[in-house]
């Protein structure tokens, strides 16, 4: 290897390290990755009028599918969405949707009904927080107030480390958002 050649590698190297370390290196890999996916859901449009399946359509695998489908499903991906956009991870937003088979803004009518439908005001944090923060506090709080007093771990009952081993299997729900204590902090 020539004395240029290796110049150029270690100026390669040096530029590559340096892109990284900045984070612009990542940002430009999600907005590729954003752009692809834009890419083919404006070919999806196209190719649905003429009567066929979009490419994008089936990306999501089965359990994903069936969970999208159901009501906490819906409030999961909502929450998941609401998240990306507070935390303005824009790329990723624009790559989670389709990947979902989701469209665009749903996530918005979809927390929205579930505010009216709890009276939670999803606009009362704005920008200190996103709502998937408040679900996750307000049941860490529930669950410090469900242990039981006494110092320590609280005993492990049979039943349990039966319900630990089976993960799987779906519990039954302790409130209306699918086995989520009730938000508030």
């Amino acid at each position: 290897m020539d004395d240029y050649t290796r110049e150029m590698m270690d100026l390669k190297t040096l530029v590559t390290r340096s892109l990284e370390k900045k984070g612009v290196l990542a940002k430009i890999r999600a907005e590729l990755r954003a752009s692809v996916f834009e890419a083919i859901e404006e070919e999806d449009q196209v190719v649905e009028k003429e009567g066929l399946p979009p490419a994008l359509l089936g990306s999501c695998n089965e359990r994903a599918k069936q969970l999208h489908a159901s009501p906490s499903g819906r409030l999961l991906t909502a929450l998941i969405s609401e998240y990306l956009d507070w935390a303005q991870l824009n790329h990723t937003l624009k790559v989670y949707l389709p990947e979902c088979n989701l469209q665009k803004d749903f996530w918005k009518a979809e927390l929205k009904e579930f505010s009216s439908k709890n009276g939670y005001d999803i606009n009362r944090n704005g920008d200190s927080g996103p709502l998937l923060l408040d679900v996750l506090e307000g049941f860490l709080k529930y669950e410090s107030l469900t242990k039981p007093r006494g110092g320590g771990r609280r005993m492990t009952t049979e039943a349990d480390s039966v319900s630990l081993e089976s993960r799987d299997v779906r519990r039954p729900s302790s409130s209306i958002a699918g086995g989520l204590p009730p938000l508030g902090r």
